[in-house]
């Protein structure tokens, strides 16, 4: 596995379900893959990175306006990005809004867990940004044909999708009773793609600053064409379900509704806390080790990473 110089101190991981890697993937992918593989990022990250940096850069909140807002949606890559950045919003992105994060032996449980998590989130942010709690608005998103919503539903319900709506509903107002001004804005808008087509997963280290991916200009085919950075994307209050977040992502990628087999390299771009790097280069590691299953189907996994940049300390 290429990956940058970091302690290779490997922290024990939990293995991983890879029951779709098998598969063939979804038909008429050959096409998909071509036209993806066309980004320069994935030919080439890290000149990429050095060519766009600062695209990338302008892709978080790096004012020092009081958070007003984190909104919650789900890792999948076909969620319609924001095209500008806001000032005092932190995007939080988990598989399925969340409905993965906890493995409590009922829904209840698992509801007060992360609803436990996303309090002391927000709790966090509403101390660092210097206002009240009830300031800052959390706003919990579903979206259609939920990969996540599936795999926690789909042996028990007929529609994983209202399932993982309902989910949403109790989880707003488990947070509500801590005092969270929460509220379940239902479906976000998606691009319109039936499949998975995401060559690569950006994981924001730098707790939700991070609210889209950049698009920038590209050569295709000796042509100038505007192209977005198409990736999962992931951002957790707890790294080690940003962790399972990020191979579930390769998991999708290189399972039966996407590229199946057809999967031969994979991407990981790891955005380090300038904050907290110990604790970013340690999830590093963590990932490195997680991937190699993956490595071992015959998946070639790059992890790239770029320091975050700082929140700006002018008024």
């Amino acid at each position: 596995m290429e990956h940058p110089h970091h302690d290779d101190d490997e922290a024990p991981v939990e293995a991983h379900a890879h029951k779709k890697h098998e598969s063939h993937g979804h038909p008429d992918m050959d096409k998909e893959l071509s036209a993806q593989m066309k980004h320069p990022f994935h030919t080439n990250p890290e000149q990429w990175l050095e060519a766009h940096g600062k695209d990338l850069d302008a892709c978080f909140d790096c004012s020092n306006e009081p958070v007003t807002e984190v909104e919650i949606v789900c890792i999948d890559e076909r969620m319609t990005m924001a095209l500008k950045t806001a000032s005092g919003k932190r995007v939080l992105r988990m598989a399925g809004s969340g409905v993965l994060f906890s493995k409590a032996l009922t829904e209840d449980e698992e509801i007060e867990e992360l609803a436990d998590s996303l309090a002391k989130y927000v709790e966090e942010i509403a101390r660092s940004s210097g206002v009240d709690v009830s300031a800052i608005k959390l706003k919990i998103s579903s979206h259609l044909t939920c990969g996540a919503a599936a795999k926690k539903f789909g042996a028990t319900s007929a529609n994983p999708d209202e399932s993982a709506r309902t989910f949403q509903r109790k989880l707003a107002a488990a947070l509500k009773k801590r005092g969270i001004n929460a509220e379940f804005t239902n479906d976000a808008p998606m691009n319109g793609n039936t499949a998975h087509n995401a060559l690569a997963t950006t994981v924001d280290l730098s707790r939700g600053r991070l609210q889209r991916t950049p698009t920038t200009v590209e050569s295709v085919d000796g042509m100038a064409q505007p192209m977005t950075l198409n990736t999962f994307v992931v951002s957790s209050p707890s790294d080690a379900k940003a962790l399972e977040d990020a191979l579930l992502s390769l998991d999708i990628a290189s399972g039966s509704h996407s590229y199946g087999k057809k999967l031969r390299q994979y991407t990981f771009l790891v955005l380090i806390d300038p904050a907290d790097p110990k604790r970013s280069w340690q999830f590093v590691s963590d990932l490195t080790a997680g991937a190699r299953p993956f490595e071992a189907k015959g998946i070639k996994v790059k992890i790239v990473t770029r320091e975050a940049p700082g929140v700006r300390n002018e008024g």
